[in-house]
């Protein structure tokens, strides 16, 4: 879609990152991981 900005282009969903610490989006293929603080 014209004027439609890449992080947009996909649903809105949650990720289940809290298990392993790492997820990937099923949509874009983005990966994230869960930096906990060392304090």
């Amino acid at each position: 879609m014209p004027g439609m900005y890449l992080w947009n282009s996909h649903p809105k969903i949650y990720l289940p990152i809290e298990a392993t610490g790492k997820a990937k989006c099923p949509y874009c293929g983005a990966l994230y991981e869960l930096l906990l603080d060392a304090e």
